[in-house]
């Protein structure tokens, strides 16, 4: 099996029935997108308003009162995305969905988040 976080990211891609290049076009123009791609990790993310969870994953959008952190992709090495993070302008939230765009989002403190280890 192939390990490679770019790989299980593009698998990943082809099951959810997004298209990868489409995401990766979206944040690279998007003044507060986050693109990570290396063999031990893939990160995809930008700024949101928190409390606005059906405008996440349009990652175009960049608001100006960006309250929290949206992870749209993290396939790969969770201890190394952690200290990467720490580079980021802190933010309050870190926001996520869990599995595919239809899950329930999920808000949880930044400060804990990227200091907690497991």
């Amino acid at each position: 099996m192939d390990t490679d976080a770019r790989f299980l990211a593009r698998q990943y891609y082809q099951h959810a029935g997004r298209n990868m290049d489409a995401d990766l076009s979206a944040l690279a123009a998007n003044p507060q997108g986050i693109v990570v791609m290396l063999p031990r990790l893939v990160v995809l993310m930008k700024s949101v308003q928190s409390w606005q969870p059906d405008q996440w994953a349009e990652l175009a959008d960049a608001p100006e009162q960006a309250d929290a952190w949206y992870v749209h992709l993290l396939v790969g090495d969770l201890q190394l995305a952690r200290a990467l993070a720490v580079i980021l302008p802190p933010r309050r939230w870190l926001c996520f969905q869990r599995g595919l765009r239809n899950n329930a989002p999920h808000r949880l403190p930044w400060i804990r988040t990227i200091t907690t280890q497991h």
